[in-house]
């Protein structure tokens, strides 16, 4: 009787492992896989539908984004919840296991930014990401008051909360903003990367201030990029 190759019994590949006995390797059986960081990224700025997912990492194939949720399901890092009308759709959310690893991207992030530089031309500027990423860059000056910002990035808005020596990112609305910001993702990148100075943006239309010119400065000096402050 023939016998069953091990292709033909089961199509699904076999998960990559480490087999090491360390804590760091088993983590990152789960978590050292391609694009599932930045999964884990893109959901700390809060539930997104799998279309959002998919527009926030263009570079990813439909089958693998799949393949990567449900890796990061099957850990209990991240639920699927279904929205009450009348949105019912199902979103994608970290559990409080998978917000944990927030703080690996987040150290992640402030190593990346010492490189990272200028956007360049062909650079994809995620909008969630761009936001996120002042999390990382905040700088606390000495004696610095809580204080709130609010964000309109290529027209969506999103609350900037400083205090505790630590910065807060969320979409929606910031609750007495010292000042609202409007610009697009590009402009907003260029600005914190130092590639554009902020009364360059605000001559050209590309930067919007509702409020202090003296707060836009203080926002500027508490997120610009370590490669902008360098400059």
């Amino acid at each position: 009787m023939p016998t069953m190759s091990a292709k033909s019994k089961s199509s699904k590949p076999a998960a990559k492992r480490y087999d090491q006995y360390c804590a760091v390797a088993r983590s990152l059986d789960v978590l050292g896989e391609r694009w599932t960081l930045l999964v884990v990224r893109d959901l700390l700025m809060g539930p997104r539908r799998y279309t959002d997912l998919r527009e926030a990492l263009p570079g990813i194939a439909t089958d693998l984004l799949t393949a990567r949720l449900r890796t990061l399901e099957e850990a209990g890092y991240v639920q699927r919840r279904k929205l009450p009308r009348p949105a019912p759709v199902t979103v994608y959310e970290l559990t409080p296991s998978g917000r944990r690893i927030g703080l690996v991207v987040l150290e992640l992030a402030r190593l990346g930014l010492e490189h990272l530089g200028q956007p360049g031309a062909d650079d994809d500027i995620d909008t969630d990401a761009l936001v996120l990423s002042l999390r990382a860059s905040y700088r606390p000056a000495s004696g610095t008051d809580p204080a709130s910002y609010q964000l309109e990035v290529e027209g969506e808005p999103f609350s900037v909360t400083v205090g505790d020596g630590s910065a807060q990112t969320a979409r929606g609305q910031a609750e007495e903003p010292r000042c609202t910001i409007r610009a697009g993702a590009r402009a907003l990148a260029q600005l914190l990367s130092g590639a554009t100075e902020a009364d360059q943006a605000i001559a050209g239309g590309e930067l919007q201030l509702t409020g202090p010119r003296s707060e836009l400065d203080r926002f500027i000096d508490t997120f610009a990029y370590p490669t902008a402050r360098q400059a």
